[in-house]
């Protein structure tokens, strides 16, 4: 099958860890036959300077040594038996800028980064690519995977990608019906959002329930997939997500942007960014 992402980026802000970080970035990049870019940002908001990044005619000015992270990033890389073409771009601050300047408007192509709380927030709410956000360093295998949908169009094709990505690995489906309930039960009143509360809103409740189960019911059998067709009226939506996902075994959460509706929303992606445990694939579909 065809490589999804034509490009594939490690994007760093320090070198912790980088060992276990390169494995994964190697392994998608040769997965989709890419060369694999290194892009080094150091924050200095977010980070103190090492010394060992400091030559002593830039120590005053508080300028870090380009070249200097550029030989540790080569020595890490030498590490590694398999031999792979890579290029090293070392920069200082603006990572959000720096990563939308360093993609050029390329549709397809997958970042990969470890979480940083303020600085991941930024990038899913402000950037229109593809990342892997990693919480887990020492995880090498992705062997539980679970996948939010909201059934709507978008969703057969991000099914198609994941299986594209992750043709070998078991595939779940996560689905609460009342995300449908909600974008029809809720009205603007000076830009907050107000629940309808009618006579029929119970039967609407249960007709909209009857009729996404349907849809779910056809997913698994188009798809051969596993799924879990959320049936909780007593939690909100972001809650039943976050919960059904910290109490299973998943070791990998896909998500998509959703930047027109309430679903999988950038704000409703960085609050389970947040509170699940799991490495996220946050997968963007809206430059294709």
């Amino acid at each position: 099958m065809k490589p999804y992402f034509k490009r594939t980026v490690l994007l760093l802000n320090n070198l912790d860890k980088i060992d276990n970080l390169l494995k994964k970035a190697i392994k998608f990049s040769s997965q989709h036959q890419t060369i694999l870019e290194i892009l080094y940002v150091h924050e200095v908001a977010l980070f103190e300077i090492p010394d060992y990044f400091l030559s002593k005619d830039r120590m005053a000015k508080n300028q870090i040594d380009k070249e200097k992270i550029q030989a540790k990033i080569e020595e890490s890389i030498k590490a590694f038996d398999e031999v792979f073409n890579h290029a090293i771009l070392v920069y200082i601050d603006d990572t959000v800028d720096r990563v939308i300047q360093h993609a050029k408007k390329e549709k397809q192509i997958l970042f990969i980064t470890p979480y940083e709380p303020k600085l991941s927030e930024s990038l899913i709410q402000r950037v229109p690519y593809s990342f892997l956000i990693i919480k887990d360093d020492a995880l090498e295998e992705y062997n539980n995977i679970i996948v939010p949908l909201d059934l709507k169009e978008k969703s057969r094709k991000v099914l198609l990608v994941a299986k594209e990505i992750f043709a070998t690995k078991p595939i779940t489906i996560l689905h609460d019906y009342r995300y449908l309930l909600d974008m029809m039960t809720i009205q603007v009143d000076y830009f907050n959002l107000a629940p309808i509360t009618t006579p029929n809103l119970l039967e609407l409740n249960q007709t909209v329930k009857a009729d996404q189960q349907k849809s779910f019911e056809a997913y698994k059998k188009e798809f051969n997939i596993e799924g879990v067709f959320i049936d909780d009226d007593y939690s909100s939506l972001d809650k039943s997500l976050i919960e059904y996902i910290s109490n299973h075994n998943f070791d990998l959460t896909l998500l998509y942007h959703q930047d027109t509706e309430l679903f999988l929303s950038p704000s409703l992606i960085v609050e389970l960014m947040k509170k699940v445990s799991t490495d996220l694939f946050i997968l963007n579909l809206e430059n294709e």
